[in-house]
C-alpha cells in the first residue's frame, strides 16, 4: 500500500511531472543516454528516482539494482518483487543481488547495520562496474529530508564542522550521485510523485524505532515550530562542506609523500601541526587516516588532543588506536613525524 507524505514534512509544492523532472534533470547528475546504476530499495525515494532516471537518462541506459540483505525475511522478498515490477514496467534492466549474512553477524558478534551498509556499497559498485565499466555512477535516492536528519544525527554524535556537512550530492571517490538531494527534493515530494504515478512503496518497518526514525520525529517537531527547519539544516550542510573543503585544502599542503620510514604512508611534521590552527591540524591527521582506510574516519575529530599529546620514546614511535580501523604513529627527533596505519583486527572480519 502506498503511504501519504509524512506529517510535518516540507515540500516545494506539488511536483507536476514536467517541473519535477526538469528540476532533477537540471542537476546534470542524470544525463541522456549515459549509463548508470540506480540503487532501489523499494521505498518511495528510490522508486521515484528510478522512474525519473528512466525518463531522463533513458530506460536502456539504466540498471536498477536491489540489494537483498537476507535480514528481513518475506518483507524483503516483497521489496525485491516491487522493484522488479516497476523496472519491468519502465523497460529498465534489473538485478537483484542476494547477500549471505556472515556467521559473525548471525551470532551477533558483528553489527548487522554496519555489515549491511558496507556490503550494499560493495555490491552496488560491483554492479555498476559490470554494467558499463569502471567509473559508472551509482545514483542513490537521498533527499533533503535525509540530509536534515543526517545533520541532526551527526550533530549529537560527532563533534566538528565535518559532521554538519552531511552528505554531498556528488561523491566522486565512490562514484555516487544523489540527484534528488541536488534538486532540493523532499521525502514529501517523492511520496507525491509515487502517488501521482500509481507507484506503491514500502517503508522499512524497522525504521521508526531506529536512531534515524527517532530523529525523523524530532525533525517533524522542529518543522511544526518553524517550517524553515529542513531548509535551514540543508543550507547549514552546504556551508559546512564549503568551509571544510577550504580547510582540508590548507591541511593537504602540510602532507609529505610516504617513504621507508613510514612504510610508504603519507606523513606530516609534528612541528607543522603545532604551528597551524587546531582546525587545520585536525584535518591533516584525518586526511592521513582516510588515506589509510579509504573511508571516512569521523572518530578522529574527537581525538586530536590525544594525538598531539603523544610522546614517542627514543627510536620508538608512540602509537594510538583511534577507532575506525586506524592507528596513528608519532616519531621523535627534530624530524618528528605523524602518520597512520591500519589497526590490527580484534575479531575476524571486523576492524577496530
Amino acid at each position: 500500500m502506498s503511504e501519504g507524505p509524512s506529517a510535518g514534512a516540507v515540500t516545494c509544492g506539488p511536483p507536476t511531472p514536467g517541473s519535477f523532472r526538469a528540476r532533477v534533470a537540471a542537476t546534470g547528475l542524470l544525463v541522456a543516454d549515459a549509463p548508470l546504476v540506480v540503487a532501489v530499495s523499494g521505498g518511495r525515494d528510490s522508486l521515484c528516482l528510478l522512474g525519473l532516471a528512466s525518463e531522463i537518462a533513458g530506460a536502456d541506459a539504466v540498471l536498477a539494482v536491489h540489494v537483498h540483505h537476507g535480514l528481513r525475511g518475506r518483507s524483503a522478498d516483497r521489496d525485491a518483487e516491487r522493484v522488479t515490477a516497476l523496472a519491468s514496467e519502465r523497460g529498465v534492466a534489473v538485478r537483484v543481488v542476494r547477500l549471505t549474512v556472515p556467521e559473525h553477524v548471525r551470532a551477533r558478534s558483528g553489527s548487522p547495520v554496519s555489515w549491511a551498509r558496507d556490503a550494499r556499497r560493495i555490491a552496488l559498485r560491483d554492479a555498476a562496474d559490470r554494467w558499463a565499466g569502471p567509473g559508472t555512477p551509482v545514483a542513490v535516492g537521498h533527499t533533503t529530508s535525509d540530509q536534515a536528519e543526517t545533520v541532526l544525527l551527526r550533530a549529537i554524535s560527532s563533534p566538528g564542522v565535518r559532521a554538519l556537512a552531511g552528505i554531498a550530492p556528488r561523491d566522486p571517490a565512490r562514484g555516487v550521485v544523489r540527484p534528488l538531494l541536488a534538486a532540493g527534493v523532499t521525502r514529501a515530494d517523492t511520496g507525491a510523485w509515487c502517488t501521482a504515478h500509481g507507484v506503491d512503496w514500502h517503508d522499512d518497518p524497522t525504521n521508526p524505532g531506529s536512531p534515524r526514525g527517532r530523529i525523523r520525529e524530532v525533525l517533524a517537531t522542529l518543522e511544526a515550530l518553524d517550517v524553515r527547519a529542513t531548509g535551514t539544516l540543508v543550507a547549514t550542510a552546504d556551508r559546512a562542506r564549503e568551509d571544510d573543503a577550504a580547510l582540508r585544502e590548507v591541511a593537504a599542503g602540510l602532507l609529505h609523500p610516504g617513504d621507508e620510514r613510514t612504510d610508504g604512508a603519507a606523513w606530516v611534521r609534528r612541528t607543522a601541526t603545532a604551528a597551524v590552527p587546531r582546525a587545520v591540524a585536525r584535518r591533516a591527521i584525518r586526511l592521513l587516516a582516510e588515506a589509510t582506510t579509504e573511508r571516512e574516519c569521523g572518530r578522529i575529530e574527537g581525538r586530536i588532543d590525544d594525538v598531539l599529546a603523544l610522546e614517542p620514546g627514543p627510536g620508538r614511535p608512540a602509537a594510538l588506536d583511534l577507532g575506525d580501523g586506524v592507528r596513528v604513529l608519532v616519531s621523535d627527533g627534530a624530524d618528528g613525524r605523524i602518520w597512520c596505519a591500519a589497526s590490527p583486527s580484534r575479531r575476524p572480519g571486523r576492524s577496530l
